[in-house]
């Protein structure tokens, strides 16, 4: 026994120490994370800032270029306007690209036979190449079908094309690829006479736009309208290819999104992985055009600091966790020592021995008070053993009185099972499949793929969703039983909210099922309702027509057709698949509670009563198409205020 006591009292002071140490890491490292958590936040939103501020004075450089081109091009166009004659028109094209050293060209092209003694071809065109300017009447050629003369033609203004080289065969032509401003000409009376076309040398663009960069290994990138890139540090990228060649949208999506953003014309900041790296990419329109330009930071660029602080700050902390940890340990087995006794007494209570007192102590601190109620418990512990014989009789005869009462019980919980069994069968699997994943990756995470990875966590991702989903209905159902009223007094935009519905539905399982919206409504209609409520309600119909649109399986491809309109009432959705319907007897069953029409398809039962019950809250309705054969169809409709 006295062997033990010291290394009762060596592994309590140690427990102790740990259990302060632990204290003391925690608040260590609640402090620090919140520190370095808000200095990643302003770093960030200071790279985020200067990117911004050099990404628009970049913007605003080119688009002086081009506004340089622009102004000269429309200052030309009266004059040329004035005196449409072959020598003259030789004569403008020359002074306009003698009168501005960055124009690379400049060109007069006119409709067919507007000048007949030249025939059915016309086209003056100036161009620099070094020092020196050509300017001639160009050899006959098939111009009336180029880009750069039909898209002013048909667009009936001014347009900047996408960059091209302009070579053709016996005519003069630049050097360099091109980006043109093309400017419609015609009479007083509003008759197409031809095209005035000013050149800007694309390497010179590419020049202004790359000129600057925030970062070692950033750069700048320019896109055209349908996502070709135009300029781009890998050369072999540039016009044969666009953002969205050679990318497996399941594996790059944000470069995807990166793509449409920036050929939308929209303008902002995004993550996005390049090649392996994480980058935020700044992007905008330049003005007039349809190009956009992006300026590209890799994170490890805009965080060296930050993580140099963490290399410093870390090795630090360990060291002072350290030495905390062996001044509590020394501090606490000093003071533990005069348990030394009440641990032996313990053991002797643990063997049984209640009636071998302990001797009352004289000490008037924590340890005298201990020892005393120790004294104490072994009393009241004789005391005790006497009454557990009466107390097993009054147990004995409480059981008896249990078992009726269970089978009571039981009889009423058989009334619950089936919807139990199948509740639990609905949120078991995902939850069973979400344990799995989480034991794979908990033991085998250095070996496993990052592929794996992905694909692992976007699986429990999804189960989970599933689970939060009928967690949510059962919620709903409970609020709903209990007559819970609404307020409508959101204010809800049309466009951004089928936006919402849209993102959301992306990221229900099963992925492969796309949603095709079919939107006849103003972009600025706003209606007074309850959003969350009308979400919920939305958001039940596309998920269970994405379940029977998909088949019975993920990787089964479908589709599901969301159209929306309205009248001076009523705003109306409708929710169509190609799934297999729903059979004419089944119709009046569906919008009852817990009904499923086929036993094993996931679910509880309660998505279209619960999406029923919505629409009457918000004053409007929820009924079946009995008409639509090709699936099954949802009309929600609800008061537009």
């Amino acid at each position: 026994m006295s062997h033990s006591i010291p290394h009762i009292r060596m592994s309590l002071s140690t427990k102790l120490s740990t259990g302060i140490l632990v204290f003391v890491i925690l608040g260590f490292l609640v402090s620090l994370g919140v520190l370095f958590q808000q200095s990643r936040k302003l770093v960030k939103e200071e790279a985020i800032a200067h990117a911004e501020n050099i990404l628009d004075h970049t913007t605003q450089r080119v688009a002086g270029y081009l506004k340089e081109v622009e102004k000269a091009t429309n200052d030309m166009e009266g004059v040329v306007l004035q005196n449409m004659k072959p020598d003259s028109l030789m004569k403008y094209v020359h002074q306009i690209v003698a009168q501005n050293p960055n124009f690379n060209g400049c060109s007069i092209t006119t409709e067919p036979y507007y000048f007949p003694q030249f025939g059915r071809y016309f086209s003056v065109y100036s161009v620099r190449s070094g020092d020196s300017i050509s300017t001639v009447r160009e050899a006959e050629y098939e111009y009336f079908e180029k880009v750069w003369y039909k898209s002013p033609r048909l667009a009936e203004e001014a347009v900047w094309v996408d960059p091209f080289d302009d070579f053709n065969e016996g005519t003069l032509s630049s050097e360099e690829m091109i980006a043109s401003y093309c400017k419609p000409l015609y009479t007083p009376d509003h008759r197409f006479i031809g095209v005035l076309s000013t050149d800007l040398s694309l390497p010179r663009l590419s020049k202004a736009i790359s000129a600057k960069k925030p970062y070692e290994h950033s750069y700048c990138m320019m896109l055209g309208k349908d996502g070709h890139y135009f300029v781009h540090p890998d050369t072999t990228k540039l016009f044969t290819k666009t953002i969205f060649s050679d990318i497996d949208p399941t594996q790059h999506a944000d470069i995807i999104t990166l793509g449409y953003e920036m050929t939308a014309g929209k303008q902002g900041v995004l993550e996005v992985n390049i090649d392996g790296n994480e980058c935020y990419v700044f992007y905008r329109p330049l003005p007039n055009t349809p190009w956009s330009v992006a300026l590209v930071c890799t994170e490890s660029d805009v965080f060296s600091d930050y993580n140099r602080l963490a290399y410093i700050v870390i090795p630090l902390l360990v060291a002072g966790l350290l030495f905390i940890l062996l001044f509590c340990k020394k501090t606490v087995r000093h003071f533990i020592n005069p348990l030394d006794q009440l641990v032996e007494q313990a053991h002797r209570i643990a063997d049984g021995h209640f009636n071998e007192h302990m001797p009352l102590s004289n000490r008037t601190d924590v340890i005298g008070h201990l020892q005393n109620n120790f004294v104490a418990m072994q009393q009241t512990l004789d005391e005790h053993v006497g009454n557990i014989k009466h107390i097993n009789v009054e147990t004995q005869k409480r059981n008896e009185e249990l078992i009726s009462a269970n089978q009571l019980a039981q009889e009423a919980n058989r009334k619950k099972t089936a919807f139990l069994q199948d509740m639990s069968h609905q949120i078991r699997t995902p939850l069973n499949i979400i344990q799995g994943f989480v034991q794979v990756l908990r033991d085998d995470y250095q070996i496993i793929p990052q592929e794996e990875i992905t694909n692992i966590t976007n699986t429990m991702r999804q189960n989970a969703i599933a689970v939060t989903r009928m967690v949510d209905m059962l919620i709903a159902a409970s609020a709903l039983e209990n007559g819970n009223s609404i307020e409508k007094k959101d204010k809800v935009n049309c466009k951004e909210f089928i936006q919402t519905i849209a993102e959301n539905y992306h990221h229900h399982p099963p992925l492969t099922t796309q949603l095709v919206i079919d939107n006849k409504v103003e972009d600025t209609l706003t209606i007074q309702t309850n959003r969350d409520y009308l979400t919920k309600a939305l958001n039940e119909l596309l998920y269970n027509a994405k379940k029977f649109a998909a088949g019975d399986g993920s990787t089964t491809k479908g589709y599901v057709t969301l159209r929306i309109k309205n009248s001076l009432q009523w705003l109306q959705f409708q929710v169509e698949d190609k799934g297999p319907g729903i059979a004419e007897t089944d119709r009046d069953l569906i919008f009852q509670q817990f009904t499923k029409l086929n036993e094993f398809s996931e679910g509880l039962g309660l998505g279209l009563t619960i999406a029923r019950q919505f629409a009457l809250l918000l004053g409007g309705s929820l009924s079946l198409d009995t008409t639509y054969t090709d699936g099954s169809r949802f009309i929600l409709r609800i008061p537009i205020a």
